[in-house]
């Protein structure tokens, strides 16, 4: 009786099926966050800016190791404003606005005046961007 009850329970699957189906949802589950992760919209959202440098401007490595160095450089100093403004101090959003626009500039000064133009159309077409910052 017991062995009917449980038949029931599991709508009449035998184990050897649902322990297939459960190894069947575990692999689309590995499959789509691993995607997902190399999409960036995992672990982190990468940096859509040596994104932009990289594939769409084509710019040589001494500009993408120069754009890395003031992207990091900036990112430190953001840190701590990052925090503040997650607290709710709109005064640390600000100074991350300015900031932002200062990075941008500072890259932008490595391109050529084609190039900074061709960044400007990108940032400006992607969304959630205001006013092409980064």
């Amino acid at each position: 009786m017991d062995g009917e009850v449980s038949l029931k329970l599991l709508g009449g699957r035998n184990m050897k099926t649902m322990t297939r189906m459960a190894m069947m949802v575990a692999v689309m589950v590995l499959a789509v966050t691993s995607v997902g992760h190399a999409q960036g919209r995992g672990g982190g959202r990468g940096n859509p800016t040596m994104t932009i440098l990289k594939d769409s401007l084509k710019v040589s490595d001494a500009i993408l190791a120069k754009a890395d160095s003031i992207s990091k450089k900036y990112a430190e100093e953001m840190q701590p404003l990052m925090q503040a403004a997650r607290g709710g101090d709109q005064d640390a959003r600000t100074k991350m606005t300015e900031m932002r626009a200062k990075q941008t500039a500072d890259i932008k000064a490595l391109l050529s005046a084609d190039q900074q133009a061709q960044f400007d159309k990108i940032m400006a077409a992607m969304p959630g961007r205001r006013g092409g910052g980064l």
